[in-house]
C-alpha cells in the first residue's frame, strides 16, 4: 500500500490550528490503519495547541477517538480488519518497573514515545505537505480521516454504542470515573463532591453514583452545567458563582464530604482542601501547564489529616477500565450519550474549540463520516 492523502487537524506551530491534507504511510509490522469515525475535543488538546504541555508542534492533534480497523501489519494479533476500536493513548509497555507495580498510566517509556509524538516503536507515520515528518499527538493523532497507530494504542469492542460516544471513553470518561474508582477508591455511602461539571466532572459524578456514594454533589458556577449534573443524578448542586465554595458546601451538607474530585485544579485546589472534611481526600484531575503553582496550607493537610492526591487519566488501567465502562453502558448503568452535546465536521474544528472554551458544550466531538 502506498501513502494515503487524508485531511487532518494540524498544529504547525503554537497557537496555530489548520485543516490540511497530509500523507499517511502504510502501517508497519505491529501497526494498524484505522478509519477514524469520531474524535473528542479535550482541554488537553487546547493545552497542546497553546504549547503548555510536553508534546510540542508540529503535530496532528487529537487523542480521544474511535473508528474501524482497515488494515493491520503482519505482526498484529489483537485486531483484524472491520473491528471497532477505541483509542488508548496510554500504550504501556507492561514490563517496566512502574507498569509492573500496577501503574501502566505512568509507564516509563512515555517520555521517549507518546510525549515525543511518536508511536511506541518510536516512529512517526505522518508527513506534512512538504514531506516533513509530523508528530502523532500523544501517539495517536485522532483528528484525521484516517490514522496509523501501534496495536498497543487500541482497544477493540463489540457493543452497540454510537461512535461519537465511544470516542470520549478513552480519556474524558475513564479519567473522571477512574478518579473516583481508582484514585479516591470511593465506597458506598461516602459523600463526594465534584468540582467542575464539564465532561470529566460529569463522568466522575456518574462514576460516584455507580459506586454508591451518597450524597453526590455537583459544584460549578455555570447554571447550565449544574442542570446537567442534576439530570445525571447529582443529589445536590452548589452554585459557586456568588458563594464561597467551602462555606457553601458546609451549609449545603454540614456533615462534610469524604472526598472532593476537583476537575478544575489550580484555581480551586486550595478551596477543595479546605472544604473536604477532616480525614478526607481531594483528588486533583484537571490538567495544567507545568509552570502553574498553587498556594496550599500545610496545616490543612497535617492537622486535619487530609489527603491531596493527583490522578493522571484516572489512575487507570485502560485495558481493564475501558471494557468495564463499556459493559456498564451496555447494561444501562451509565448514560454516556448525555455527555455529547454537539458534533462538528472537521472544517468546524475551530468552532468546537471556541464552544469548549466558552462553556457552551459538555463535550464536543468531531465526526469524519458525516
Amino acid at each position: 500500500m502506498s501513502q494515503m492523502q487524508v485531511r487532518a487537524v494540524v498544529v504547525p506551530e503554537v497557537d496555530r490550528l489548520e485543516v490540511q491534507t497530509i500523507a499517511l504511510a502504510p502501517p508497519g509490522q505491529s501497526e494498524v490503519l484505522i478509519e477514524n469515525h469520531a474524535a473528542g475535543v479535550c482541554h488537553s488538546d487546547l493545552h497542546t495547541l497553546k504549547g503548555e504541555l510536553r508534546v510540542r508542534p508540529p503535530l496532528v492533534l487529537g487523542h480521544e477517538g474511535s473508528g474501524v480497523v482497515v488494515e493491520t501489519g503482519k505482526a498484529v494479533t489483537t485486531v483484524q480488519a472491520g473491528d471497532k476500536v477505541i483509542y488508548n493513548w496510554l500504550p504501556a509497555c507492561n514490563s517496566c518497573g512502574t507498569c509492573l507495580s500496577g501503574m501502566p498510566n505512568l509507564c516509563e517509556e512515555f517520555p521517549s514515545t507518546i510525549l515525543q509524538g511518536l508511536l511506541p516503536n518510536k516512529v512517526s507515520r505522518i508527513l506534512d505537505q512538504d514531506g516533513e515528518p509530523l508528530k502523532h499527538h500523544l501517539g495517536v493523532a485522532t483528528m484525521a480521516e484516517y490514522m496509523v497507530t501501534h496495536e498497543r494504542n487500541i482497544i477493540p469492542y463489540e457493543i452497540d454504542i454510537p461512535m461519537a460516544t465511544s470516542a470520549i471513553v478513552g480519556c474524558a470518561v475513564v479519567t473522571g470515573m477512574g478518579a473516583v474508582w481508582n484514585t479516591a477508591q470511593a465506597r458506598p455511602g461516602q459523600g463526594l463532591a465534584v468540582v467542575g461539571c464539564g465532561g470529566v466532572g460529569l463522568s466522575a459524578l456518574m462514576g460516584a453514583k455507580a459506586a454508591g456514594c451518597s450524597p453526590v454533589i455537583g459544584v460549578d458556577r455555570d447554571q447550565a452545567k449544574l442542570r446537567f449534573a442534576e439530570a445525571l443524578g447529582a443529589d445536590l448542586t452548589l452554585d459557586v458563582s456568588e458563594t464561597d465554595f467551602a462555606d457553601g458546601l458546609k451549609e449545603l451538607y454540614p456533615a462534610g464530604v469524604d472526598c472532593i474530585v476537583d476537575t478544575v485544579g489550580a484555581g480551586t485546589m486550595a478551596d477543595s482542601l479546605e472544604a473536604v472534611k477532616p480525614g478526607g481526600k481531594v483528588v486533583v484531575v484537571g490538567m495544567h501547564a507545568f509552570k502553574d503553582k498553587v498556594p496550599i496550607s500545610p496545616a490543612q493537610l497535617v492537622a486535619m489529616n487530609r489527603q491531596l492526591l493527583g490522578s493522571f487519566v484516572g489512575s487507570s488501567k485502560p485495558h481493564f477500565d475501558i471494557p468495564r465502562i463499556l459493559n456498564m453502558y451496555s447494561q444501562g448503568t451509565l448514560d454516556l450519550d448525555a455527555l455529547i452535546t454537539k458534533t462538528y465536521g472537521i472544517d468546524e474544528v475551530q468552532s468546537a474549540f471556541d464552544d469548549m472554551v466558552d462553556g457552551r458544550v459538555v463535550r464536543g466531538v468531531l465526526e469524519f463520516t458525516r
